[in-house]
């Protein structure tokens, strides 16, 4: 087993007591219980980065920076106690750590100062190569990414470090949109892993059932499905972004066989599917990881059906979708409830209560301007069709649900007369209409609708 912290640079990372336990939600326990059991340093390091990166990909950046900023006060200190014991590898290597640490909270100025500092005493360790590729990674500084992983890539090491290098190296190359060098790469390294050279890892790690992802990874077990991991999720996009879909879907599908809650792979594979399996996926996609900002995007991209039965924030898209953003918001502030640092979850109540203030703001324009408008604009509003939550009072008979007045959105409404629904509606629906005018109801203005179509909401 080997004693060293690889950092592996996470690809991208990814996260609700309504759905199944979040992909990451066993590695932050894991960690958790690390850090209460394990008081050594590399132990304390590597378990305050990956709780870092676990909090990135569940996008909470104020949790992930405390994790970060404890990360470095680590390495600070050991690093000065290795100084002081005239442990100069201990001290370089502590310094290299502690300039990753500070390149993940964006200290430019701080990271390459102790990187370089670390490289006065290791320019021929590759690992410490490796920890500057990674931290020039995360400033955005591409090319000399680049060169430091070639140095570790160079200067070698055992089968399973080097191939750690070479995937830093791969994914720097990428930054640079060297693909077709990073896809050669990668290729190698998953062949590697894959081969007989491996087999009695691989046989430590079936015995042990183990499965667990980290970006920073110690031991060879942890490492070797970590790295396995994060090559085939790169590789596949590459075969995505190059066209092969089949090429795509095999390999992010051997991802889901080593990891069946990958939320990278199931968003993948999501984008690669149709009907049904690709709703699965994503429904599938949202229990590993909802807080994805990538997943989010890809999912709005899309028309999915009016009756998914879905939850939490995809629920909460799906009602955005459908204009029910009065539903939304109440879905979105029970997470916020649990989540209240999540900036995905804040995002996009904002986002919902612009929204809803608009809508509400545009069906007010609508009445109070009505005799104002002009004929084009009139035939225009015949053609359109608006949706919203309709709040009503309703009598009930023979299955049916009649309704004659109500708000949408928070504007009066009634139709022209009494109309019946099919199916027991309470006193809130999803109400498809027509705009036709203005007229009264008690004593006031309201809009006069033609219904559509009234429906549940889920």
């Amino acid at each position: 087993m080997r004693t060293s912290v690889l950092a592996i640079a996470i690809l991208c990372c990814l996260p609700l007591a309504a759905q199944n336990r979040m992909a990451t939600d066993f590695e932050m326990q894991q960690m958790e219980r690390q850090l209460a059991q394990k008081r050594d340093f590399r132990s304390q390091l590597a378990g305050r980065l990956n709780l870092g990166d676990l909090r990135i990909a569940r996008n909470e950046p104020a949790l992930a920076r405390a994790e970060y900023a404890k990360a470095l006060e680590l390495a600070q200190k050991d690093r000065l106690d290795a100084r002081k014991d005239s442990s100069f590898t201990r001290y370089a290597s502590d310094t290299a750590y502690a300039g990753f640490a500070a390149a993940k909270l964006g200290d430019r100025a701080q990271a390459f100062a102790l990187l370089e500092e670390a490289l006065r005493y290791t320019s021929d360790d590759p690992k410490t190569w490796n920890l500057y590729a990674g931290a020039m990674a995360l400033l955005r500084e591409s090319r000399k990414a680049v060169s430091a992983a070639r140095n570790a890539v160079y200067i070698g090491g055992e089968p399973l470090d080097l191939a750690v290098y070479r995937y830093t190296l791969a994914s720097a190359l990428l930054d640079v949109n060297e693909r077709s060098e990073a896809e050669t790469l990668l290729a190698k390294i998953v062949s590697d892993l894959r081969s007989p050279a491996f087999d009695d890892l691989k046989k430590s790690i079936a015995k042990k059932e183990a499965f667990e992802i980290y970006s920073t990874a110690s031991g060879d077990e942890s490492t070797y499905l970590s790295l396995l991991n994060r090559a085939q999720l790169r590789l596949g996009a590459l075969h995505e972004t190059r066209g092969d879909v089949a090429k795509a879907r095999a390999t992010f599908r051997t991802v889901l066989d080593a990891r069946s809650d990958d939320a990278m792979a199931l968003a993948a594979m999501a984008r690669l599917s149709a009907g049904e399996e690709r709703e699965r996926y994503y429904a599938e996609a949202f229990a590993a990881n909802p807080f994805s900002t990538t997943l989010i995007a890809q999912y709005r991209k899309e028309t999915h059906p009016a009756d998914a039965k879905t939850r939490g924030v995809q629920l909460a898209l799906d009602q955005m979708a459908r204009g029910e953003y009065r539903a939304a918001q109440t879905t979105l502030d029970a997470l916020l409830a649990k989540f209240p640092h999540n900036d995905v979850l804040r995002s996009l109540r904002r986002e919902v209560e612009t929204a809803r203030n608009d809508a509400s703001n545009e069906l007010r324009r609508v009445m109070t301007s009505w005799e104002r408008l002009s004929p084009d604009e009139r035939v225009a509003l015949d053609q359109r069709t608006f949706t919203a939550v309709a709040a009503f009072q309703a009598t009930h008979a023979n299955g049916q649900t009649v309704i004659e007045a109500g708000t949408v959105d928070g504007v009066p409404f009634r139709f022209s007369e009494p109309t019946a629904f099919n199916g027991t509606f309470t006193d809130r629906a999803r109400l498809a209409f027509h705009i036709l005018g203005v007229t009264q109801q008690n004593g006031a203005d309201a809009l006069l609708l033609e219904p559509l179509k009234l429906e549940a909401l889920p």
